[in-house]
């Protein structure tokens, strides 16, 4: 069966990069799957405002609603020539919603795919925190300005527990063009059940792939940082970690990790929740 990704893009205020659009279109032509990218035209409702105003509401909901669509234009043209060029399957799906409610309808369109493709920044966490919450599916986040090639080694962020096995699960098709797997722990971080890993580890090789137990230690350093040094020191290409929320603020959590995986992300990255 072949793979479906979706695009979730933003317009308003801030436009998503062009350099998340060529990587949606670089890893959907590697992992041979179709691409979907859902870009929202944001509507904003008319304010009375109580009091008299210097300001003109109206004009700034017109300019804000035009800002929102000239981008999602520009989106749109830029993926389907990317697209063509790489010669993925593509499709564009506009659609209006209104400015509150955009990062919460993108993560309900995104449960209808396999994975769905982000960038991390500041900028778009609402978004990313939606659709990694709300969408039930695996999240593929960028770093910025980082460029996808060809996911030949993939290294797991793994402590035993059920979230990271759960983002494993959810990024087997991703495994299965895969040559080599890395799985890291960090032991001074948390207690490691060594002997799920290891189960893990043979299960693994049954399947054909070739695996590394990365046993590190964080030594007061960010556990994500030092998990992200030991993936790239052994040349993996992509990272898969568990994610989950904590508290009303949602920080991204992975054993030790808090939310410096979204900030500081140094890799290609599955998330699940």
């Amino acid at each position: 069966m072949k793979a479906q990704f979706h695009l979730p893009l933003a317009t308003y205020p801030d436009a998503s990069s062009f350099s998340l659009l060529q990587n949606a279109v670089d890893v959907s032509l590697h992992q041979k799957a179709g691409l979907t990218a859902s870009i929202p035209q944001i509507r904003i409702e008319p304010v009375q405002p109580r009091f008299p105003s210097l300001l003109d509401v109206d004009k700034m909901r017109a300019e804000a609603e035009r800002l929102s669509k000239d981008n999602g234009t520009v989106l749109g043209q830029t993926l389907r020539d990317y697209a063509k060029k790489a010669e993925v399957e593509l499709e564009i799906q506009p659609f209006d919603v209104r400015q509150p409610f955009v990062a919460q309808t993108l993560a309900v369109l995104s449960r209808a795919y396999d994975l769905s493709i982000l960038e991390a920044s500041e900028l778009m966490r609402p978004l990313i925190e939606s659709v990694l919450f709300e969408s039930g599916r695996p999240l593929l986040l960028f770093p910025a300005d980082n460029f996808c090639n060809r996911i030949d080694a993939v290294a797991v962020a793994w402590d035993g527990g059920a979230t990271v096995a759960r983002a494993l699960a959810g990024a087997r098709f991703l495994l299965e063009r895969v040559s080599r797997v890395v799985l890291i722990s960090v032991t001074d971080d948390k207690q490691i059940d060594e002997r799920s890993r290891d189960h893990l580890a043979a299960a693994l090789r049954k399947a054909g792939l070739a695996v590394e137990i990365a046993a590190v230690q964080a030594k007061g350093d960010s556990p994500a940082s030092v998990i992200q040094g030991a993936a790239l020191e052994r040349k993996a290409d992509l990272l898969v970690a568990g994610a989950y929320g904590h508290s009303r603020l949602r920080e991204f959590i992975l054993g030790g990790i808090t939310r410096s995986l979204l900030t500081r992300l140094e890799m290609p990255t599955v998330l699940c929740h």
